[in-house]
């Protein structure tokens, strides 16, 4: 992430929600802050692609929608891009998701600590969210933060091809699935 605006500039939600709109680039607001989003490598692109093209058939058998970073899911105290957004709720906005059950993250160099931290601290508040996965394409691993009913939540690190856990959409792809084979 990259900071637009200096510390002493404050946009205000429905401002920075108003303007996103019209944007040409995307961007996203923590605490009244706005941050240019980063492009994507080729093989981060190719696991959200990869994700969303099996996921989408079970969402939609079930009645549910996937969508992808183009779609901006809204938070107590800011408003993310993540890369793969699972809701089986009927939704108020066509471009703000405030009720999703699942929600996945790529991670990148410039996106770790976010992803680890800021945004699944942030997703997981969520009272609709069942399911938070953290991918790290690096290491061939997926931290997997899964919430029972109104339980506390759990998180487990997944990796060769362990099976992974049901989410809010039953039955989870394989790591190898998801990332592909580690080199050899």
């Amino acid at each position: 992430m990259v900071m637009l605006a200096n510390d002493n500039w404050y946009v205000s939600r429905d401002d920075f929600l108003t303007g996103e709109r019209l944007a040409d680039t995307r961007h996203e607001w923590v605490d009244g802050v706005v941050y240019n989003m980063a492009g994507a490598s080729r093989r981060h692109i190719d696991v959200v692609g990869g994700l969303i093209e099996r996921l989408r058939p079970i969402a939609r058998a079930l009645g549910c929608f996937v969508g992808s970073n183009d779609l901006m899911v809204e938070t107590a105290d800011a408003c993310y891009y993540p890369d793969v957004i699972v809701t089986c709720e009927p939704s108020d906005d066509d471009y703000v998701e405030r009720r999703p059950c699942f929600i996945v993250e790529v991670l990148s160099p410039s996106t770790k600590r976010q992803d680890r931290h800021e945004k699944r601290d942030a997703y997981c508040a969520l009272d609709s969210m069942r399911d938070y996965w953290i991918v790290d394409t690096d290491r061939y691993m997926i931290e997997v933060w899964h919430r029972h009913d109104d339980g506390p939540w759990n998180g487990r690190h997944f990796s060769g091809d362990e099976p992974l856990p049901p989410t809010c959409l039953g039955p989870s792809p394989t790591i190898t699935d998801i990332v592909g084979l580690p080199p050899s």
